[in-house]
């Protein structure tokens, strides 16, 4: 099995954002990491039904840090 890969500081903040009811969603402007912590805080939270796998998860995870990834690459 691959080394899994760490959230990153903006997936975190998500999560703890999405974990508060009260937070508003989050818009385009926000990072996917972001998004993808916030949508893991209301699934944790059963604000948001998962029916996919842990492993879909982390698969989600990395997706979005590789996307945040290629908006900070110049050139990309």
């Amino acid at each position: 099995m691959a080394e899994e890969r760490p959230a990153n500081a903006d997936m975190i903040e998500g999560f703890r954002d999405g974990y508060d009811l009260t937070a508003p969603e989050p818009s385009a402007n926000r990072s996917a990491s972001y998004r993808h912590g916030f949508m893991c805080g209301r699934i944790d939270k059963r604000q948001v039904e998962w029916n996919g796998s842990p492993d879909e998860l982390r698969r989600l995870a990395d997706e979005a840090m590789d996307a945040d990834d290629l908006q900070q690459t110049p050139g990309a």
